[in-house]
């Protein structure tokens, strides 16, 4: 089964609109693979992640409920974490115990925090607050900012999610396999030097892919090892998109 990103709300937005909206900000249609865990039937949502390297499908997993009650066989599938909370439910910090130890026991090095804007009132969470609660794999992202003129404005469908696209895009998921050969394309003069940064990167692949089964690591070596792969890969890929 392909990677799964499993999506849990804590608020008003749905985890299945959070979904729905991942899936537009990419343009892509829906596409439901049902899988049953014992007696549950959960929709699985297909979604392709195309690059300059690579192509790769992960399945985007919103499920109704908490944490610590996800069946077992999806934990085991589930390599990313997408968690919305409303700002001004302070109560939601007490979560995050939880969730870091749900990262942790999984393995889990990719994870959203998503919420509306922060608005710095007193009965506010902030997002000084998230951070010192969370786990180093969790990113702090706001999907929407409040103004006088937008203030009544229901949230934004579709361009708020463009910061989560991208950390999909640049994340090593297990199932990736570079791209053939440049042997065909159609710049015989920049043929070799493409074929080379293809080389480096799939040398990137496979060292990121090593880390996940590396028992000789810490938990702090292997996350500080997972961001420094990520910042380079983020540079490769963004480089590419300008190309």
């Amino acid at each position: 089964m392909n990677p799964c990103v499993l999506v849990i709300s804590y608020g008003n937005l749905s985890a299945m609109k959070i979904v729905e909206n991942i899936l537009t900000e990419i343009n892509q249609p829906k596409v439901i693979t049902p899988v049953t865990y014992e007696s549950l039937v959960i929709n699985h949502y297909k979604c392709d992640i195309r690059t300059k390297y690579y192509n790769t499908s992960v399945y985007l997993v919103p499920f109704d409920g908490t944490y610590d009650e996800v069946p077992t066989e999806l934990r085991n599938t589930t390599e990313s974490l997408i968690v919305y909370f409303e700002p001004n439910d302070k109560s939601f910090i007490n979560n995050l115990s939880g969730l870091n130890d749900f990262i942790i026991t999984n393995k889990i090095q990719l994870g959203f925090l998503i919420t509306t804007a922060f608005s710095g009132k007193p009965n506010e969470l902030t997002f000084e607050d998230l951070k010192e609660k969370a786990n180093i794999v969790f990113d702090v992202i706001t999907l929407k900012e409040e103004d006088e003129e937008h203030s009544e404005d229901a949230l934004c469908e579709t361009d708020k999610y463009s910061e989560i696209v991208e950390g999909l895009k640049n994340f090593v998921w297990s199932n990736i396999k570079t791209k053939a050969s440049t042997s065909n394309c159609k710049q015989p003069n920049n043929a070799e030097d493409l074929e080379n940064e293809l080389n480096d990167f799939e040398k990137l692949l496979i060292t990121a892919q090593n880390l996940r089964s590396d028992t000789r690591l810490t938990r702090d070596e292997i996350l500080n090892k997972a961001e420094e792969l990520a910042e380079v890969m983020s540079a490769i890929l963004n480089d590419n998109d300008s190309d």
